[in-house]
């Protein structure tokens, strides 16, 4: 952008210079001066893209790390008897009630003893009991 209006600038800087008839000279000098300016501001954008661009090629990176690594991790069933509230609210269909229910109910021997006591319904529990565990 600062490129940009810079080349304006110099633009409209030669024609003023010419349509007040200066000597060529002059001319020639405010061109060189104007083109200075704008092969600087050029230095300067250069250095600021490299620099984003490295930080956009290290992100991306980590990006696909992260990707990588979240799909290589094999999904945990839940231990329903150890989880925290927070953990079996991970569960679908599993709110904070519902999750505190299952904690107050505790032990469990096996993974139908949430339905059979009533701690979540019999949709929830097709929904949940092949990620859950009894341990």
């Amino acid at each position: 952008m600062r490129l940009t209006i810079a080349a304006a600038l110099a633009v409209s800087l030669l024609l003023v210079s010419a349509c007040n008839q200066q000597d060529t000279e002059k001319t020639k000098q405010e061109a060189a001066k104007a083109t200075e300016q704008i092969k600087e501001g050029s230095k300067v954008a250069a250095v600021e893209l490299k620099k984003d661009a490295k930080e956009a090629a290290k992100q991306s990176k980590a990006i696909a790390e992260g990707v990588k690594q979240g799909l290589a991790t094999p999904d945990k069933p839940v231990n329903i008897n150890a989880a925290s509230k927070t953990k079996l609210q991970t569960l679908p269909g599993i709110d904070e009630e519902t999750a505190g229910r299952i904690i107050k109910g505790r032990p469990y021997h096996t993974r139908d003893e949430l339905g059979n006591k009533g701690v979540v319904s019999p949709e929830q529990l097709n929904a949940i009991k092949d990620k859950i565990v009894v341990r």
